[in-house]
């Protein structure tokens, strides 16, 4: 996995305007695509390398990647990571974007990134079981 690429399609996406629909999906791709080449790869950068901010900006994808590779592996080691932001560690003036520092507390991050995760595993297909 190329990880310098997307932490470039991150911090670009972290740039845009709320309202730049077509560049925001644009990135959103690429971001899908570099995370459903190799699953496994994907599931070692989210234990390992994986920053918090990187994490929150990529929650908007976990639905698209999951119903790409149809990992429930990827829901699990997901609910993992975001199970390791403790309130104590979260670090909200020390991000990179603006939109975080000023509007994405504690509370929201894990809030949304639930709400991420419980959308990317109702997009795994169970009908085989």
């Amino acid at each position: 996995m190329d990880i310098q690429k997307l932490r470039e399609v991150i911090a670009e996406n972290m740039t845009l305007d709320a309202n730049d629909d077509f560049r925001q999906e644009k990135c959103w791709n690429i971001m899908t695509d570099i995370l459903s080449a190799d699953i496994q790869e994907t599931i070692e950068y989210f234990r390992t390398e994986c920053t918090d901010e990187e994490f929150f900006w990529l929650g908007s994808i976990f639905e698209d990647v999951a119903e790409k590779t149809q990992s429930k592996e990827l829901i699990q080691v997901l609910r993992e990571r975001l199970a390791k932001v403790l309130p104590e560690t979260y670090q909200q003036q020390s991000f990179k974007s603006e939109h975080i520092r000023k509007w994405v507390n504690y509370a929201e991050y894990v809030r949304g990134l639930t709400s991420d995760i419980e959308f990317a595993e109702a997009r795994i297909d169970d009908s085989e079981n």
